[in-house]
């Protein structure tokens, strides 16, 4: 009993409830708020940098996944194209002097895309986590529709990405911004979220119906078998003794090796003349780490008020919000009154639209289906939820199939209109000449969607009580 006291025995509690429990959901909107607030600080930072002559691809943006999925969809339009399959015709842009600059490939390697960086970073973190607690398995669905489900939830996700300019953290870090897009995505993913939810409980209501029509329901299934998963690796003897496996047991230190190797490369890289880039990958595996843990997910902060009647995830959601309202002030009023860092105000904000509310509404109802949004499915991904990957694909192939439509003449003057000329025509602050104001406004507006989506979860609680 020697080693439940002292030091030992502390570090054995502590690592039993910070790497092996999972946390409060609160406490994950907390560190994600922490690490997004950061993030931005690392944005900032890295402004300063470039206005004072540093390296010009050492350029951090606050967190976001989407972007850096343009250069990867780059590498695989170009491939569609070169295969003789369908691709969006688009070169590149066509600089003054008569050269082409390729839309996808602005960097001179992808990784120098800064929210690349982040959709590493999130991978990394949401990886590390689930080794450290041991919970790393290769999971399949029981029911194999659901790879259909994922496949146009992906599709859905792809086209919907592409019109509300990003993804749903991007919207975490616009509504800290106090964009206008980030209320149009609110409202678009929370209707897109409820007809996804429809969907799913009418498919599930076909398929019990069905399997009820057997004699004596022989081969009935459950109502919410969606969701539901086996793990095909590792696999338990059949005639096992008790004993924790070795592809389980030694997952902490593989982890461990990971950190080790990962500190040394960002090190390099920092080295090298990165070091922006580097605390951005940084703070992102802080992002991931904390949303493994927790298990918060957009896709189900939006679906399940509609879909379970579960609201705990949409109310930390609304905590995460408020906290990177305020966090980010100080850094956005910095930027208010130093004029080399005005781009610092407004940063992650974008042009706003019908077609945001379209977009957002479309990617709600794929988020639904597939269970995961981007940065959802990265750390899911990283636990080794294999349907998960076929969401992900297809989001990141449709997406890099249409992306580059965003800057045609068309797409701007009928789906973002608004800001597209002047990016501070759909800033809060600006519309209402007052910081206090638009704060007020943005903290109320997430208040009153969290107030909605609790008084659905009731609702929907209710209907099931009910029968």
């Amino acid at each position: 009993m020697d080693d439940e006291f002292g030091l030992k025995g502390w570090w054995k509690e502590w690592n039993q409830k910070f790497f092996r429990e999972k946390w409060p959901l609160w406490l994950s909107a907390v560190v994600m708020a922490l690490s997004g607030i950061m993030a931005y600080g690392v944005a900032v930072w890295s402004l300063s940098r470039t206005v004072s002559g540093h390296n010009p691809y050492d350029q951090a943006k606050p967190l976001g996944t989407f972007l850096g999925l343009k250069e990867l969809g780059g590498m695989i339009n170009s491939l569609l194209g070169r295969i003789g399959l369908p691709h969006y015709p688009f070169s590149g842009y066509i600089w003054p002097d008569g050269v082409t600059v390729s839309f996808f490939r602005q960097y001179p390697n992808p990784l120098l895309e800064p929210t690349a960086g982040t959709m590493l970073g999130i991978l990394f973190g949401g990886l590390i986590a689930a080794l450290l607690a041991r919970e790393f398995s290769l999971k399949v669905p029981l029911d194999k529709t659901e790879y259909a489900l994922a496949g146009s939830g992906g599709v859905m996700m792809g086209v919907g990405a592409v019109f509300m300019f990003g993804c749903p953290l991007v919207s975490t870090t616009n509504i800290g911004a106090m964009g206008v897009q980030a209320i149009l995505m609110v409202i678009g993913m929370t209707i897109g979220s409820y007809f996804g939810a429809k969907v799913i409980v009418w498919l599930e209501k076909r398929r019990v119906a069905a399997s009820m029509a057997y004699a004596d329901g022989i081969h009935y299934k459950p109502l919410m078998l969606f969701e539901k998963t086996k793990t095909i690796w590792p696999r338990v003897p059949e005639y096992a003794d008790g004993a924790e496996l070795a592809a389980i047991r030694y997952q902490p230190q593989v982890a461990v090796l990971l950190i080790i190797g990962v500190l040394l490369a960002v090190s390099r890289f920092a080295s090298i003349g990165f070091p922006a880039l580097s605390l951005s990958f940084l703070v992102a595996s802080l992002t991931g780490f904390a949303m493994q843990r927790g298990g918060i997910c957009f896709a189900h902060a939006y679906r399940e008020p509609f879909l379970s009647g579960f609201a705990d995830m949409s109310r930390s959601m609304a905590l995460l919000y408020i906290l990177l309202v305020i966090g980010f002030l100080p850094m956005k009023l910095l930027g208010a009154t130093n004029p080399d860092l005005a781009y610092a105000e407004i940063f992650a904000i974008s042009p706003a639209g019908v077609g945001v509310l379209l977009g957002a509404a479309l990617f709600g109802i794929g988020m639904a289906l597939n269970g995961a949004c981007v940065s959802d499915s990265l750390w899911r991904t990283a636990e080794g939820q294999v349907k998960i990957w076929v969401g992900l694909i297809t989001l990141i192939c449709v997406s890099s199939w249409l992306f580059p439509m965003r800057d045609e003449a068309w797409f701007k003057n009928y789906f973002a209109p608004y800001g597209a000329k002047n990016i501070r025509d759909v800033y809060l602050p600006q519309i209402f000449h007052s910081y206090p104001l638009a704060v007020a406004f943005t903290i109320g507006v997430i208040l009153i969607w969290a107030l909605m989506m609790t008084w659905f979860s009731g609702r929907t609680f209710k209907k099931y009580m009910e029968g």
